[in-house]
């Protein structure tokens, strides 16, 4: 039995599970608007731990690489996933055996190779559409005194950056994902696939920030 003026308990105040039910309903209410601020979120993380293993001070820390690599994971990297996750459940029969595998088959065989390279081709051409100007922790703004490449000769260092980084960056991929994607395609709800690839990601997105800044 509840007390009148209970319901709806679980979602008020500012504690840990509240938070959690306030993400919960926003995940119904903004689906994508929900998941592209977690995937922002979640990138950044990622890109300060490449910074900082990299031996970059938080006091010196690179704003620009971060806000660049940050927007792709929000607006680039999981509106992608968004629509993928949704089209292997409608794609793949659900009364076929061990459907979890199927799904993982088809999300490995397509995706990986797919969003590798549109990613380190946005990154080089944004990060070099913004060549000119530097912003870090401790200087804030300034110009870099850099000349701006136009976009022909951005994309074809985006398809040099491919051609040297893809296959590496694919090995490094089914280490880990496949086993990730049988986990999360076998026990994670659909509502959920996309923040759970999110948290995996932490440690990807470290992957592909160092391989994009090598």
């Amino acid at each position: 039995q509840t007390l009148e003026g209970d319901e709806g308990s679980e979602e008020s105040g500012w504690g840990p599970l509240q938070l959690w039910a306030k993400y919960i309903k926003l995940l119904d209410t903004a689906p994508l608007k929900t998941r592209i601020v977690t995937g922002g979120v979640i990138s950044a993380a990622g890109d300060v731990m490449s910074q900082t293993l990299e031996g970059v001070k938080l006091s010196v820390l690179d704003l620009k690489r971060l806000i660049v690599f940050s927007m792709w994971g929000a607006i680039g990297f999981t509106p992608a996933g968004f629509k993928w996750y949704n089209l292997i459940e409608r794609t793949v029969p659900k009364d076929i055996p061990v459907r979890w595998l199927a799904k993982m088959a088809m999300d490995q065989s397509i995706f990986p190779a797919f969003m590798t390279t549109v990613t380190f081709m946005s990154l080089t051409i944004l990060e070099g559409l913004v060549a000119g100007v530097g912003f870090t922790v401790d200087k804030g703004l300034f110009k870099t005194g850099e000349k701006i490449k136009g976009l022909g000769v951005l994309f074809s260092e985006g398809v040099e950056k491919v051609q040297k980084t893809l296959v590496p960056t694919l090995i490094e991929n089914y280490k880990v994902w496949p086993a990730a994607q049988v986990l999360n395609f076998a026990v994670v709800p659909l509502k959920f696939q996309v923040l759970f690839v999110n948290c995996v990601a932490v440690w990807w997105n470290f992957v592909l920030s160092m391989t994009q800044h090598q």
